[in-house]
């Protein structure tokens, strides 16, 4: 008996750990949200990137302004990796501080394995605005939250690297989270 357990969870083990072996670039899936300088009171536009070590179906991307500096006013998948795919759906909050965008794949190929551009979103100056920057960061808008879906239809939720539209000098690095003083 000891023996066929043994066996059973050998077996186990094994199948869980080749999924993990074929990802071999060693990419982590991550949506990279891109930090840009804007000139105050014009519009902005910012990349969102996206990378995946395997095949994918599917991508929900529920993505939020903090601040007041900008409101949404467009997604664009012109020259992205998802512009082939005919299902590429997008919906803007009332109050245009949210979205929800993705694509699916429906009788076309699933999206390979690489990085690169998921879609452009367009920010315009927002009327009341009292500061010089914003951040833009996943969000949860029941029921989307961020998502990748495999072929397989297994979902999980990738890592992230939120955004910033600036008035000021942008380097990529800054901390986009609550400011404190001393």
């Amino acid at each position: 008996m000891r023996i066929i357990s043994s066996l059973v969870m050998t077996i186990c083990l094994m199948l869980t750990a080749i999924p993990t072996l074929a990802n071999d670039e060693n990419l982590p899936d991550t949506l990279i949200i891109e930090k840009v300088q804007a000139v105050k009171g014009a519009k902005a536009a910012m990349k969102i990137d996206f990378v995946n070590d395997q095949e994918l179906a599917a991508l929900t991307i529920p993505i939020g302004i903090v601040g007041d500096a900008y409101e949404i006013d467009s997604v664009s998948f012109v020259g992205s990796r998802v512009e082939y795919l005919k299902m590429r759906p997008v919906t803007i909050s009332e109050g245009r501080k949210e979205v929800v965008f993705g694509a699916i794949c429906m009788t076309e190929d699933y999206i390979p394995v690489g990085r690169g551009l998921m879609a452009t979103l367009y920010l315009s100056p927002a009327k009341s605005s009292k500061s010089d920057f914003c951040v833009v960061d996943t969000v949860t808008i029941g029921p989307a939250s961020v998502l990748f879906t495999k072929k397989n239809s297994a979902s999980f939720i990738p890592e992230f690297q939120s955004g910033l539209v600036s008035n000021k000098p942008v380097s990529g690095k800054e901390d986009t989270g609550k400011k404190t003083t001393e």
